[in-house]
């Protein structure tokens, strides 16, 4: 079997967005294609800490299915996306990179940040791999391993941290866009040893609730793309919808006065492929 070519790489995220709607890809196939690089690839990189290919498949569907019906949530949707094992998500144990019980101290609440990831229209693949408590600037993790550089097949160089897994997944096309935490350089470190783009959002911009804490005053949610233009897009996108919620509680493209307005797109998942609003 050949291992599909990155689908989104050579096209960025603006490139795919216009592919997406001119019929030349679907978000399944995309979703398809770095599940397959996941499955020869990160067995030696270990960037994951965990996939979830069915649920990630099941929401690339509704996405395909919410595009043919004219429903478009913007630059992000569709896109394969992979986060760091520091937040709450729905059908994921976090670990914050420790083999010590975390999960009652963060509770099981998503917090808004990944909610509107989700809103977008993003397809989470997986959690990917992390310094124990995001306290470490190398990569190099005892407690839960540490992810190969793919810049170096052969020798196991590090990765740059806390970040480790999302710059690996990122840099080796085992996803479009890796979200990080950055408290210190966390996310700037390791896109540097891993030749991407780290993005540090501005400490307090973006909610850190459903989050594990390093240090809550400083700590920021972060970016990794193959470009600034990715950065910048990714980042617009996000903070539109991170404001949008703060004044409806509903995704922008839902009137606030409509009677089927709802917090979050959970229930896509279960939505019959046809156009028009679903009967609740």
């Amino acid at each position: 079997m050949t291992m599909p070519q990155d689908p989104v790489a050579a096209l960025g995220i603006n490139g795919f967005a216009a592919a997406l709607r001119g019929g030349e890809i679907t978000s399944e196939a995309a979703v398809n294609a770095y599940l397959a690089r996941i499955d020869v690839l990160d067995p030696l990189l270990q960037a994951y800490e965990c996939v979830d290919a069915e649920r990630a498949l099941a929401t690339a569907r509704a996405m395909d299915s919410l595009l043919a019906c004219g429903i478009d949530l913007g630059p992000l949707m569709g896109l394969p996306v992979s986060v760091k094992d520091l937040f709450v998500i729905d059908g994921f144990t976090p670990h914050a990179g420790s083999n010590l019980p975390i999960q009652e101290r963060l509770g099981t609440e998503e917090g808004r940040f990944i909610r509107a990831l989700k809103e977008t229209g993003c397809v989470i693949l997986g959690t990917t791999r992390m310094v124990e408590f995001a306290l470490g600037i190398t990569g190099h993790s005892v407690s839960r391993g540490t992810p190969w550089n793919p810049w170096d097949d052969q020798h196991h160089r590090l990765p740059g941290g806390s970040s480790s897994g999302a710059a690996v997944a990122l840099s080796a096309g085992l996803c479009a866009l890796s979200v990080g935490s950055d408290t210190g350089g966390s996310v700037r470190v390791p896109a540097a040893m891993c030749g991407l783009f780290g993005l540090k959002t501005t400490a307090g911009l973006w909610p850190n609730d459903g989050a594990f804490p390093l240090e809550p005053n400083t700590d920021t949610i972060g970016l990794l793309t193959r470009s600034a233009q990715d950065a910048a897009i990714a980042f617009e996108s996000l903070h539109a919808r991170l404001n949008a919620a703060s004044v409806s509680g509903c995704p922008p493209w839902i009137p606030r006065d409509s009677p089927w307005a709802f917090p979050s797109i959970t229930f896509l998942m279960t939505w019959p492929r046809t156009c028009g609003p679903p009967t609740i």
